[in-house]
């Protein structure tokens, strides 16, 4: 299983994170943000959860404005899910754990091939 508590991520760690694990869900979030701080005992336990490959972090954005500003953001809190390096969704607002696994496991659907990829092969 992975860490026990989500992994802060920043400026120059970002991009590795994303590249170190299948999927990453990441919470944009704030110190004075009230609905961050409700979110932030779901999004512990959701990091207990997770399998190695998938990663739960946060992003302070007082502390990380370019990371931000490279993903716009513009309300706390933002959550967003990345697929092998690849944004895959936002959500913007307070998610209990419920939609917290519902976003992990949209992420983790396989990829539906087109219907002529399908027929024609690759």
């Amino acid at each position: 299983m992975a860490t026990t508590k989500p992994k802060a991520l920043s400026s120059s760690t970002f991009d590795d994170a994303l590249g170190d694990h299948r999927v990453v869900l990441v919470d944009f979030w704030a110190t004075w943000c009230g609905p961050c701080k409700t979110m932030a005992p779901d999004l512990q336990q959701l990091a207990t959860e997770v399998p190695d490959d998938v990663l739960v972090a946060k992003v302070d954005v007082d502390k990380e404005r370019k990371l931000a500003e490279r993903f716009g953001v513009q309300s706390m809190p933002t959550i967003m899910t990345f697929v092998e390096g690849n944004h895959h969704s936002t959500y913007v607002g307070a998610t209990p754990i419920a939609g917290l696994r519902a976003a992990l496991a949209d992420a983790d659907k396989p990829k539906r091939k087109g219907f002529l990829r399908s027929i024609l092969g690759g």
